[in-house]
């Protein structure tokens, strides 16, 4: 069989923005400009006060399934006036296309932009409040959601021991023994959750201070679910808890986000106990992914600086979980 000569290539904005006029009926005087790079290619779109964004999907990343999961459920999502940003039907009434590029087809996907800005660094206590209101109404809503398409389950295997096994080559015997250390210790001491609706459902599975929007009016638009899934919602809560641990104000973040959660739905005893556990876990889940995509980010940002820096992260939150036992003799 012939090797693949290539991994991945970027479209010109140019090719990018014939695609949109011819797929979409666009006019050719809007502007198209390379906007991100992110695990995908993402394009801005404007002409007059619209805009969109194109995101062109890497075919060694997600397969035509995993995206379908993922337009699915985003346009159920929006069937229930929740505010996402949702998949524009191309001319043909499909919600993608396809293009050819030298590593293979890759699908691509005319998406609403989410209107306002993201607070990326900026975000508010206050922010986090709604955010949580926001996330907890998605949960809701989606607990009739259905389709034919799969994704990764984002359970305890796969989010922590396929990623221990993706990371274990790029460290040294010290960091396996202690990463080996802190799985064991996870999986005995969390409190056990059980597959019931509400309990375990559609996560976005990527909440964090820049994959969403707020506007003037503080209304909030979700998107990018590209690591979405069933799972349990107290992962949700702690993968968002984890991209704020550089915050000197963390702690009341994380209660603001877990307090508007409420509002719309009740935590159980045993959620409000593993989230600190799964914000463990969703620190090393990202570090797989960062392993997942080493062709693609390069391996020299995968050397031992990455690695000391990410274990000490780790060893900090591990120095914070309580036992089991005596979580729950703390309530």
């Amino acid at each position: 069989m012939e090797r693949q000569m290539y991994t991945y290539s970027q479209l010109s904005s140019d090719a990018a923005a014939n695609l949109v006029v011819s797929k979409y009926g666009l006019p050719e005087s809007m502007h198209c400009k390379y906007y991100m790079l992110g695990l995908h290619d993402n394009y801005l779109i404007e002409h007059a006060d619209d805009r969109y964004i194109l995101r062109i999907y890497r075919n060694d990343w997600r397969s035509e399934d995993q995206i379908g999961f993922e337009l699915d459920l985003l346009s159920f999502i929006d069937s229930k006036d929740a505010l996402v940003s949702t998949p524009i039907l191309t001319k043909k009434g499909g919600p993608s296309f396809f293009i050819d590029s030298p590593e293979g087809k890759r699908e691509a996907v005319l998406f609403n932009y989410a209107e306002g800005i993201a607070p990326g660094a900026e975000l508010s206590i206050e922010e986090c409040f709604l955010l949580g209101k926001a996330v907890a109404k998605v949960h809701k809503i989606t607990e009739s959601f259905t389709t034919s398409c799969t994704r990764p389950i984002l359970d305890i295997p796969y989010l922590l021991d396929e990623s221990v096994l993706a990371i274990n080559p790029f460290l040294d015997t010290d960091a396996q023994n202690y990463l080996a250390m802190l799985q064991k210790r996870l999986k005995d001491s969390m409190p056990s959750l059980v597959r019931e609706i509400g309990v375990f459902g559609i996560c976005q599975g990527d909440i964090n201070p820049t994959n969403f929007h707020i506007d003037d009016s503080q209304k909030i638009t979700l998107f990018d679910f590209d690591q979405c899934g069933y799972g349990y919602r107290s992962f949700e809560i702690g993968k968002f808890i984890s991209s704020i641990h550089r915050r000197k104000t963390k702690n009341d973040m994380a209660k603001a986000f877990i307090d508007g959660y409420q509002q719309v739905r009740q935590l159980t005893e045993e959620e409000l106990l593993a989230i600190p556990y799964f914000e463990v876990i969703a620190v090393i889940w990202v570090m797989a992914i960062h392993v997942y995509n080493a062709d693609r980010i390069g391996y020299k940002s995968l050397e031992k600086p990455y690695w000391d820096q990410r274990l000490a992260i780790l060893n900090k939150l591990e120095l914070l979980l309580p036992d089991k036992l005596d979580a729950l003799a703390g309530q």
